[in-house]
């Protein structure tokens, strides 16, 4: 019998703290606890936190709790959000209109998961101009209509068109390429979505977006799976686990590359119960090593992420993914490892699984599968894939004709 992950609460379990002004009590969510914490800090019975200064005005007073109820109803004026600069992003509500300066997928799958995404008017040309490498008719075809303006290289953004376009907030996950200096009237939140703070980000687009129930049900979802591949591997010893190497495809060169121990692509495969190549790498980088390095270390699962030319929703053949791992499994100094023995090199889409997909939730699981056939016997990773893609991507996409994953779990 297969498992059918699904969800009928809306608990959110989370213990990170919601990063936004009113959340009085540094939880993670914002409701009549907060104005009960507020209470005790105007009368000196409570310290004052981070987030207690609701209206970031300087003062804890009775406006502080009127803007928290404000939140709490969902009539908030304004929202103050602090966002991964470390700065207090006020925020007019509601937003109606949106930019998305965006890098991967996951800002942008979180705000369409929490059912916001009809509020875009603007993206970068990488999800929008034909060969771009986000670029997908089939899983970003919202996007593909005259409504969604390009605004410019990720790098070399048209701060012109996002002027004109008058959003009421632009949502950029690569910050570092923003001039904020160029679009002074529009409020700018630097607010990425990634395997590490997944939940909490989404839940501070919740309260933006005003789509908070939503976000809970979202998260709920999320946190049941990934509750589940942490159940079935927590008593695996670690000299059990199958040795994973991750790495983005190229079959001609002689160099590899190597994420570290605590960049989002091995945190994945240890969250599938695998034993990560890369450990001995500190940080959150990628190194480049040679073959022999990969060689001496003798993995026993090769992963590897490829472009939306090999894999992607748009894929419905698999001649070039098979004939990319056929490549690499004659590749002779290859020969003696333990993964091209046992034919156990698999691939999966750069752009919608490994930078997408739910922050990596979506391939997660298809690891598991991959590692632990028999363990993972009862659950259904294409269906899990299906129903993210039906009812949090609200797309009419059958994944199982589709190539984003290879060989399918």
């Amino acid at each position: 019998m297969v498992l059918m992950l699904m969800v009928s609460s809306i608990a959110i379990s989370s213990s990170c703290t919601l990063q936004i002004y009113g959340n009085a009590n540094m939880d993670e969510i914002i409701d009549s606890a907060d104005i009960t914490y507020l209470e005790k800090v105007i009368k000196g019975e409570a310290e004052q936190t981070q987030f207690s200064d609701a209206n970031d005005d300087g003062t804890i007073d009775q406006k502080d709790i009127d803007q928290v109820q404000k939140i709490i109803d969902g009539n908030e004026d304004n929202l103050i959000v602090f966002d991964d600069t470390a700065r207090a992003v006020k925020i007019p509500e509601p937003v109606k209109s949106f930019v998305y300066h965006g890098h991967n997928s996951y800002v942008y799958e979180t705000v369409r998961a929490i059912g916001a995404a009809d509020r875009i008017i603007g993206i970068t040309d990488r999800f929008i101009t034909q060969g771009g490498n986000r670029y997908s008719k089939s899983y970003f075809p919202e996007l593909l209509n005259n409504n969604v303006a390009n605004v410019g290289d990720l790098q070399a953004v048209n701060y012109e068109v996002i002027n004109n376009l008058n959003p009421d907030v632009v949502l950029t996950d690569a910050a570092e390429y923003y001039d904020y200096t160029k679009t002074p009237d529009t409020a700018v939140v630097a607010l990425d979505v990634n395997i590490t703070n997944s939940k909490e980000a989404c839940m501070r687009y919740g309260y933006i977006f005003g789509k908070v129930s939503e976000a809970k049900e979202y998260l709920d979802w999320y946190t049941n799976i990934e509750n589940k591949i942490a159940e079935k591997t927590k008593d695996i010893a670690d000299a059990n686990k199958p040795l994973v190497y991750v790495s983005s495809y190229n079959v001609d060169t002689t160099n590899f590359q190597v994420p570290a121990r605590d960049n989002y692509r091995a945190v994945m495969a240890k969250n599938a119960g695998g034993r990560y190549i890369g450990d001995e790498l500190s940080g959150t980088g990628i190194q480049d090593v040679d073959a022999e390095w990969v060689i001496a270390r003798n993995p026993d699962v090769m992963i590897f992420s490829a472009a939306n030319s090999i894999l992607g929703y748009d894929i419905t053949d698999d001649k070039n993914v098979t004939e990319a791992i056929d490549e690499f499994l004659k590749r002779p100094e290859f020969a003696d490892v333990n993964a091209v023995k046992n034919k156990k090199i698999y691939m999966v889409s750069h752009p919608y699984i490994l930078c997408g997909g739910a922050s990596g939730l979506i391939g997660t699981i298809y690891y598991a599968k991959w590692l632990y056939p028999d363990l993972f016997s009862d659950i259904d990773a294409q269906a899990i894939h299906q129903e993210y893609v039906t009812k949090f991507q609200h797309l009419d996409i059958d994944v199982s004709k589709s190539i984003s994953v290879y060989p399918p779990a």
